[in-house]
């Protein structure tokens, strides 16, 4: 029986072997929309589950609009990537009609190159059309 090549390259990813600590604490969440109005960055905090995973809760907010991003779940490192399981919920009055835009389960946040900070993989907002960059920083 054949077993499909990217099964085996995501185990070994979660294999113990491969795990990478995270630094526990706060760390800064950005999403670029919130950024541009001047916003303080917000924060997520980053808790030790045990077995190279961690928990994650945190969200940035701007002041004056009801505009946000929130994000709560599990990660585990692999290399320079963030695996993430859990629910991440923007809201920004000009996109997607100013409804939130859900993303729930797995996803993957990258660092490439020098960037000292890692992207949400998968940048698509709910409306089909627009961009989101979401960053959470090492």
């Amino acid at each position: 029986m054949k077993i499909p090549f990217l099964l085996i390259f995501l185990s070994f990813l979660t294999s113990p072997l491969f795990a990478q600590e995270l630094r526990t604490g706060s760390h800064d969440l950005r999403i670029q929309w919130i950024e541009f109005n001047n916003a303080k960055p917000g924060t997520v905090e980053v808790t030790s589950i045990g077995k190279g995973k961690y928990k994650i809760k945190g969200e940035q907010r701007d002041p004056t609009r009801n505009e946000y991003v929130t994000i709560q779940g599990t990660v585990e490192v692999a290399e320079r990537k963030l695996l993430f399981d859990g629910k991440i919920v923007s809201r920004i009055e000009s996109i997607n009609e100013g409804k939130p835009c859900e993303r729930v389960g797995p996803q993957v946040f990258r660092a490439t190159g020098t960037r000292k900070y890692w992207r949400l993989f998968e940048k698509l907002n709910c409306d089909g059309i627009t961009t989101d960059y979401i960053d959470i920083f090492f």
